[in-house]
């Protein structure tokens, strides 16, 4: 079964220098539409669950292709049949970071999280943003919540340790970011000079 993931890896969201960086297609990770039929009877499902779905599958192919116009064009008409559908929410919300409208984004994750207050892939991005935004305490709780969702997100751990050092919790920080290392031993400390006694990438 797809796990709503294309692509990418997200190294290049970890908050190393707690500063935003840019989030595409490829570098977060768009939510397939196999993910919203992922245990539904074909025969108990509604014509607008069909035809929402059908909107969201056309848009992550456009979505996919690098056709953002046509790709948000097609979430929103998912949202018309399903108005509180979190992959269509979500995938919505990475076109509009990719436009640079971080607010919007905002709005969008949120509204994603209303449908599913664990969806992990709208928390950790929202994470992001509240840190960019200058607002650590929510982004604290959010990674919070991102890694009770998933417990083996190393990417999640690891900016959550990074936030707690620099708000005054180090060694809850400390212990975050080993937990991180010890899930993806390719991480490294950003508090360990270079050529340290740090842990360091096989």
């Amino acid at each position: 079964m797809n796990n709503g993931k294309h692509g990418g890896s997200r190294a290049g969201r970890f908050l190393s220098a707690l500063a935003l960086p840019t989030i595409l297609l490829l570098g977060a990770t768009a939510c397939s539409g196999n993910d919203a039929a992922a245990g539904n009877d074909s025969a108990t499902v509604t014509p607008d669950a069909k035809q929402a779905l059908a909107a969201l599958n056309a848009g992550l192919k456009a979505h996919a292709a690098g056709h953002l116009v046509t790709a948000a064009a097609d979430y929103n008409t998912a949202l018309k049949y399903d108005a509180t559908n979190k992959f269509a929410l979500y995938n919505l919300a990475l076109i509009d970071e990719a436009n640079g409208n971080y607010g919007l984004a905002e709005d969008k994750y949120r509204s994603a999280l209303k449908t599913d207050p664990a969806y992990e892939p709208a928390l950790f991005n929202l994470a992001i943003l509240r840190t960019a935004r200058n607002d650590p305490k929510e982004a604290i709780s959010l990674y919070e919540r991102a890694v009770v969702a998933d417990k083996k997100d190393a990417a999640a751990w690891l900016n959550l340790g990074l936030l707690l050092r620099t708000n005054g919790q180090e060694r809850a920080g400390d212990k975050d970011v080993l937990r991180a290392i010890g899930l993806d031993p390719s991480l490294k400390d950003p508090a360990q000079p270079a050529g340290g006694a740090g842990p360091t990438s096989p």
